[in-house]
């Protein structure tokens, strides 16, 4: 079966070799000579789109429409993207060598384009840091902490913690990072990085390992527990960045999982001890001064400009004036403002800024005047910390007023934040688009925002040390309540733009940029619910989560999302508040069987229809239908069933219609009428865009194949469904396509792989706790007896329990493998 078939007509698969570039439509990729670059998902599709219809004109608003819906952008959005795209390209607007401008219509793209064979091999499981948990990439090169970070390594290799100490500004995150990035392969199970700063309990830092591990979050010793048993085998390093707050519990936390664990390791970064058995500190010193004088020589120059403190003020005095270099003139002045800094990365960034318009004489000189007015009020500060908030109150005081006003907004940003965040900005700062980008881009020139051009997008972060900073000026501002409300309006887009998305043909881009957005979502939902004028706004937001949360797997958290909202939102019965009822229930419905979940649907179902909610009604009731059906209730499903149908066909979208098809398989299966509920599945197996209901429907199309006897094409639809379940990052969903195989390598002989297969699937659906439905259960029931009756009990449990101690990803490979053999095999060798 070709990847065409699996993924539908919607996915493009398509590569395109462009002189030394290469795109590869299904797997995101732009590269040259090898080498791989990010782009923006935006961005990406523009150039996806371009390279369709090479040689011709294609309009701008035909790329507004395929790339962006019939969303609103201002023009200004896709100028930006095509300086990106032409960026990326090496490309030169006046003399086009790949994309041409036609004034006034469109773009079209002029290079030489050769469309590469679509065969692929099969697609691989890997076991990694989700992208909420991966380690930022490299901007700059790190100076002089070379030996800190072979010190790193000696202790890391006799112990299994280690906490860096340090005050802030010092250069401990950057530090532990690229140790990180050196070592990453001596990790083979990844590094996982998680910055603790904006964190209120260590519970929260719990819950997102929980989560970025598939395992729903609970009771802390249970999740522990969970947690634990995950990374028992694997070598792994966790990164625990900006501990300071929560430094007692999270020592607790992670001396657990140690102890729990043979491979695992920890790196913590911290102002001060986290205070657990077999913790070892490092503290990390000021970077080094020179330690010969200057005098006068070329010889001492050189040494002097080779010392961290200097190296690192020169160079980044050089990103903002090329032409300034260290000599005779201005070594005193520079050795001066070093000692003057402590040594201290952060400030000897921030000091640099500077550079651009002062020179070194000068910037002294107005260090001299701010410190001789440090205030009282960092009395019991020490002196680097009063140092380093001297600096950032210079730095913030040089900024032009719409700078300054753009860095304390962004204090309100949990873990970052993309391009078209600080965009949504622009409005309610009275600004234009195009500005806020060029204010952006001069605060990460002036070292205050940072920039990871790893992900896609680009994303921008505030320093714990800057972040503290900008929201306490924000506070001497007045206007926290204004920015807070800005952020909310700004994830309020992003959640009802991602329902868009879910259906879209962007689904996986989708999910990869809503999977960097949690603590954005929470903190804005914090901020809504605890102003009544906003509560209609969180219930919007939550109201537009369902099909993401559905399609990510991630129940645990959506519940918590919705049930919030549900219990705090002081709301009359809406659309919207109708549309949180059905993604609560939804989400439920997935994870236990139980009569709440038919209450939530049946009130869902009740507001939508007072509100005139065709698409919520529809929704709600094919869910309640799934769920009554699942739970042995099938003549009472048959109503909703009918009402879902009824309304899918009327608005004619292609996800009701998918999802009413499935209920109604789901109805025939129950009733044992396969033949039916085969022909039912088929019609809307590829229907629509959302890969994850898709995947739930040829599992079931592999369920009725099996129970027909077409064993090879239960094969085919649960390959198909495995594909599909790694594309959008379901793992349970994966592990239903490992029991499908489970029964059909039991029916062929292959008694210990079925039971190792069932040990894993088994395993999987206990961490999730996402059960198996029902009608799985005969088949399920069927494999044991065959395993119990050819290898016994014994075997057949000990086997089972080696399938639960195995890799995920591994057996994620092996079942891709083994169910494309099996739906390869001839017909007539199918029994």
């Amino acid at each position: 079966m070709s990847e065409d078939n699996v993924l539908g007509v919607h996915l493009d698969t398509s590569r395109y070799q462009c002189n030394a570039f290469v795109i590869d439509a299904a797997n995101r990729s732009f590269s040259r000579a090898g080498v791989e670059s990010v782009l923006e998902p935006r961005a990406f599709d523009v150039l996806l789109r371009l390279l369709a219809h090479p040689g011709e004109l294609v309009t701008r608003e035909a790329l507004l429409d395929a790339v962006w819906g019939h969303r609103y952008v201002t023009p200004s959005t896709l100028n930006r993207i095509i300086t990106l795209l032409r960026r990326a390209l090496g490309d030169d607007s006046d003399e086009s060598a790949f994309i041409q401008t036609v004034r006034g219509a469109g773009y079209r793209f002029v290079g030489p384009v050769t469309r590469l064979s679509e065969e692929r091999p099969e697609p691989q499981a890997r076991f990694k840091p989700p992208p909420t948990a991966r380690i930022p990439s490299r901007v700059e090169a790190i100076i002089g902490r070379e030996r800190e970070i072979e010190q790193l390594g000696e202790s890391l290799a006799a112990h299994r913690a280690v906490t860096l100490l340090g005050s802030g500004g010092m250069g401990k995150t950057q530090c532990a990072l690229e140790f990180a990035r050196q070592t990453s392969d001596e990790y083979p199970d990844g590094v996982w990085f998680f910055d603790l700063s904006p964190l209120q309990r260590a519970q929260e830092w719990l819950e997102s390992l929980a989560l970025a591990l598939s395992i729903p979050p609970g009771d802390e010793q249970a999740t522990l527990g969970k947690i634990a048993a995950r990374l028992a085998e694997r070598r792994a390093l966790i990164v625990a960045d900006n501990c300071d707050r929560l430094a007692p519990q999270v020592g607790a936390m992670l001396v657990g999982l140690l102890q729990a664990t043979r491979e695992l390791q920890v790196l913590a970064t911290s102002q001060q001890a986290l205070g657990f058995v077999g913790e070892q500190i490092l503290r990390i010193p000021p970077l080094a001064m020179p330690t010969r004088a200057w005098d006068g020589s070329d010889d001492s120059l050189a040494e002097i400009g080779s010392a961290p403190a200097v190296a690192l003020l020169v160079m980044r005095a050089r990103a903002v004036q090329p032409a300034f270099a260290l000599k005779a003139a201005n070594v005193a002045d520079i050795l001066e403002i070093c000692r003057r800094l402590d040594g201290m990365p952060l400030a000897l960034e921030l000091c640099a800024a500077r550079f651009a318009v002062l020179a070194p004489a000068q910037v002294l000189d107005r260090l001299d005047q701010r410190f001789r007015f440090l205030v009282s009020g960092a009395a019991g500060r020490d002196s680097r910390h009063r140092t380093l908030l001297t600096l950032l109150d210079w730095s913030f005081s040089l900024l032009s007023a719409d700078e300054q006003q753009l860095l304390c907004w962004l204090g309100v940003f949990m873990q970052g934040l993309a391009i078209d965040a600080a965009e949504d900005f622009a409005s309610a700062m009275g600004r234009e688009p195009e500005a806020l980008v060029d204010l952006l881009t001069g605060l990460v020139n002036k070292s205050l925002v940072v920039a990871d051009p790893g992900v896609t997008p680009a994303r921008y972060y505030l320093l714990e040390t800057v972040r503290a900073f900008a929201l306490e000026q924000l506070a001497v501002r007045g206007e926290e309540v204004a920015a807070r409300d800005a952020h909310l309006a700004y994830v309020l887009r992003l959640a009802t733009s991602s329902h868009a998305d879910m259906l879209s043909p962007h689904m996986r881009q989708g999910i990869a940029r809503l999977a960097l957005e949690h603590a954005n979502i929470s903190s804005a939902l914090d901020w809504a619910l605890r102003e009544p004028r906003h509560h209609a706004t969180a219930v919007r937001i939550a109201g537009s989560l369902l099909l993401y949360v559905k399609s990510h797997g991630i129940y645990a958290l959506g519940v918590s999302w919705f049930e919030r909202v549900l219990r705090d939102a002081q709301v009359p019965p809406s659309l919207e508040h109708g549309r949180v009822l059905c993604a609560l229930g939804a989400a439920k419905a997935h994870m236990v069987f139980s009569p709440m979940t038919q209450s939530v649907l049946e009130q869902a179902e009740q507001e939508a229809q007072a509100a005139g909610d065709d698409w919520g009604l529809a929704c709600a009731s094919a869910y309640r239908a799934l769920n009554l059906t699942n739970t042995g209730r099938a003549d009472e499903a048959e109503a909703r069933v009918a009402t879902a149908e009824r309304l899918a066909a009327q608005l004619g979208d292609d996800w009701l219609i998918g999802l009413a098809g499935l209920a109604r398989g789901w109805l025939h299966i129950a009733r044992g009428q396969l033949e039916t509920a085969a022909f039912v599945l088929a019609e809307v197996r590829d229907r629509g865009n959302d890969l994850h209901q898709r995947h739930f429907i040829r599992m079931y199309t592999g369920l009725v194949s099996l129970g027909l006897g077409a064993e090879t094409q239960a094969a085919a639809e649960w390959h198909a469904a495995l594909v599909l379940a790694l594309a959008v990052g379901n793992e349970r969903g994966a592990a239903g396509s490992v029991e499908g195989c489970a029964y059909l390598a039991a029916r062929r002989g292959w008694h210990a792989e079925a039971a190792r297969l069932l040990g894993l699937a088994a395993e999987v659906r206990e961490r999730t706790g996402i059960p198996l439905f029902s009608s799985w259960n005969p088949h399920h029931e069927d494999a044991l007896r065959t395993l119990r009756s050819s290898l016994g009990s014994a075997q057949t449990d000990a086997l089972m329990a080696q399938g639960r101690k195995l890799r995920d990803e591994d057996v994620f490979n092996q079942t891709l493998k083994l169910l494309k053999q099996i739906s390869e095999e001839p017909a007539l060798a199918v029994s």
